[in-house]
């Protein structure tokens, strides 16, 4: 007779991580528009500038980073000359305030773990942006944003004030 497996009766919980240890597991740095970043991919493709109006020089054709907003914190309003494409992973939801270049039209956009809450997000090349965690029990977001063309800091713009 052959040898049958014994049932596996046990319960496994998963224990969501903290902001900090996040942080400290994914080596995040502080962001000068607000919160915390690592780099995680940079493509092996350079684009030249001559496929790129408005950019200074080559980039890579696509970037990715980790980004973390604890609860008190949020991102200053700012613009990349690339698309910016936002990923929701764990924690709380985020609501991302985009602002069109011209005539300044804000629309918002909410990122998070339910269903009736989008997963992912895209801020056109050039419109201004701002994240916020909304309140929660994680207290922090945790995102991904990947920037095509890549980026580069020649490309962001702080707003004043």
């Amino acid at each position: 007779m052959p040898d049958r497996a014994e049932p596996i009766n046990r319960t496994e919980t998963f224990e969501k991580p903290t902001a900090d240890e996040l942080i400290a597991r994914h080596a995040l740095q502080p962001h000068p528009e607000g919160g915390f970043y690592a780099e995680t991919w940079r493509s092996s493709i350079t684009l030249p500038p001559d496929v790129l109006p408005g950019k200074s020089g080559p980039r890579q054709a696509g970037t990715a980073i980790y980004y973390l907003l604890k609860s008190h914190q949020h991102s200053k309003p700012h613009r990349v000359s690339s698309d910016e494409l936002w990923f929701h992973l764990m924690g709380d939801p985020l609501t991302l305030r985009i602002k069109t270049p011209d005539e300044g039209r804000l629309s918002t956009l909410t990122l998070g773990p339910t269903a009736e809450l989008r997963l992912q997000a895209l801020v056109p090349a050039g419109h201004w942006q701002s994240a916020h965690p909304k309140p929660g029990p994680a207290g922090y977001s945790f995102m991904a944003c990947v920037v095509v063309p890549g980026f580069d800091f020649a490309d962001f713009e702080m707003a004043q004030g």
